[in-house]
């Protein structure tokens, strides 16, 4: 036997190459080794490449489920606050922060607005991380507490009034609640018009809006359209 392939233990395995006996004993077995710096490298890199394909499906082909469904939530709670203010006679409105929003009612023997706490369809609502408002009146744009004020305290009460207001009779202040991620422009918003129709809009382009819902039917307001232009001819 090959000196060289000599084997201390009977047991070890021993393999045949040519012209030489190799032991596999000696091989001896690898103890466990942590990640290589080029590994850990190339996972970053992964982990970059989905969250950039993410952004970008968010930004380019307007998929942003978690925006979507604060803006539908936003608009059928209203709609609901709408609908019970003409039923009950009362004014009811809302108070918008970048990161939350609250419902109010107008109480009279008070003189002021006070949460509405007695029903969970109007309890405040919190934007998941990553998301915030952005609030335009009259086509101002109204400047947005972080977050909802302590309606305990009678100073903060007074000192932050609701934005948003829905009258007795069903009409509704003309705003604008756009909702964006953070770095990102925003791509759904809700929409008061003058004549009471409250929309959910999806950006459909750089400055384009493209309707998705609303409260009043688009024939109607198609032909209000036509009334309008037919009047300013005459």
């Amino acid at each position: 036997m090959n000196a060289r392939c000599a084997c201390a233990d009977a047991s070890y395995r021993v393999g045949r190459c040519a012209g030489t006996r190799v032991c596999g004993g000696l091989r001896g077995k690898r103890g466990p080794s942590g990640f290589t710096l080029l590994e850990i490298l190339v996972v970053i890199v992964i982990i970059g490449v989905i969250v950039s394909a993410a952004t970008l499906s968010i930004s380019v082909l307007g998929r942003d489920p978690q925006g979507e469904d604060q803006v539908r939530r936003f608009w059928a709670v209203l709609r609901q606050a709408r609908e019970e203010a003409e039923l009950q006679s009362r004014d009811v409105a809302v108070f918008v922060a970048s990161g939350a929003y609250e419902f109010l009612r107008y109480e009279p023997r008070l003189s002021e607005w006070i949460p509405l706490a007695d029903d969970p369809l109007y309890a405040p609502r919190e934007l998941p991380a990553g998301l915030r408002f952005r609030l335009w009146i009259d086509g101002r744009q109204i400047v947005l507490k972080p977050s909802l004020p302590d309606r305990g305290k009678k100073e903060e009460h007074q000192k932050w009034p609701p934005q948003i207001m829905v009258l007795s009779n069903g009409d509704i202040m003309p705003f604008q609640l756009q909702i964006e991620r953070d770095e990102a422009d925003a791509l759904w918003r809700v929409v008061a018009l003058a004549d009471n129709d409250l929309r959910i809009e999806r950006r459909d382009g750089e400055r384009e809006w493209a309707v998705v819902a609303q409260t009043r039917p688009a024939a109607e307001n198609e032909e209000e359209d036509r009334t309008r232009v037919s009047a300013s001819r005459r």
